[in-house]
């Protein structure tokens, strides 16, 4: 005997019903918070749900273009390298009520003279009207807040560094004495993992470029 448009009907708001749910949990970092709750765990990193406060740090980058918003799932540490253990950041970038995009965050040694951002020719243009275009970067182009101070960083080795980050991430960029960079929601525990050492060879291009220049 088949089933009435009733049960039908009633199957069909239950299943909306709990797609809704499985949605808001992960929107609100159920499962993504599971598993980057595991990884801190795995490398005696930090986790918080949530932080208000930590991407007012920074300025430029997806900061600029949609405001400081909210870090959820943040996990910190220290990202080791031969120069030393480097302060690192990850969470899930929450700007107007929505996540847009996975930001990672690595600690550069030296206080850099001004800001850079490398985007490659897919990312949108930035808004900023305190940045203006330089000059290639590899694959990426350098729009800097200063260009006498930014164009002695701009070495073969930051720009070796830089390509080696990856298409899937549009837009990196350097400010005061942090590295950061925007990854694709649903990144995995992986690809964040390589992404920090990018960051940290980012960092140290950055850092042996300041020691030439002096």
């Amino acid at each position: 005997m088949g089933l009435s448009s009733t049960v039908w009907f009633l199957i069909a708001v239950v299943a909306l019903a709990l797609g809704a749910v499985l949605l808001f949990v992960d929107r609100s970092g159920g499962g993504g918070g599971k598993d980057r709750r595991r990884w801190a765990a795995m490398r005696g990193w930090e986790y918080l749900d949530t932080d208000p406060v930590l991407p007012s740090r920074w300025r430029y980058g997806t900061i600029h273009q949609g405001g400081p918003g909210v870090a959820r799932n943040l996990i910190s540490g220290d990202v080791p390298t031969p120069d030393g253990p480097r302060q690192a950041y990850v969470f899930d970038h929450e700007q107007a009520g929505r996540l847009n995009s996975v930001l990672v965050a690595v600690q550069v040694q030296a206080q850099l003279p001004a800001a850079v951002e490398l985007r490659l020719p897919s990312a949108p243009l930035p808004d900023d009207a305190g940045l203006d275009l330089l000059e290639p970067v590899g694959e990426r182009y350098a729009f800097v807040s200063d260009a006498d101070a930014v164009r002695p960083l701009l070495t073969q080795r930051l720009s070796e560094a830089s390509d080696a980050v990856g298409d899937d991430v549009e837009l990196l960029w350097a400010e005061e004495s942090w590295v950061l960079a925007t990854a694709p929601l649903g990144s995995s525990a992986d690809r964040l993992q390589d992404l920090l050492a990018d960051l940290a060879e980012v960092a140290t291009a950055l850092e042996q470029s300041q020691d030439a220049k002096r």
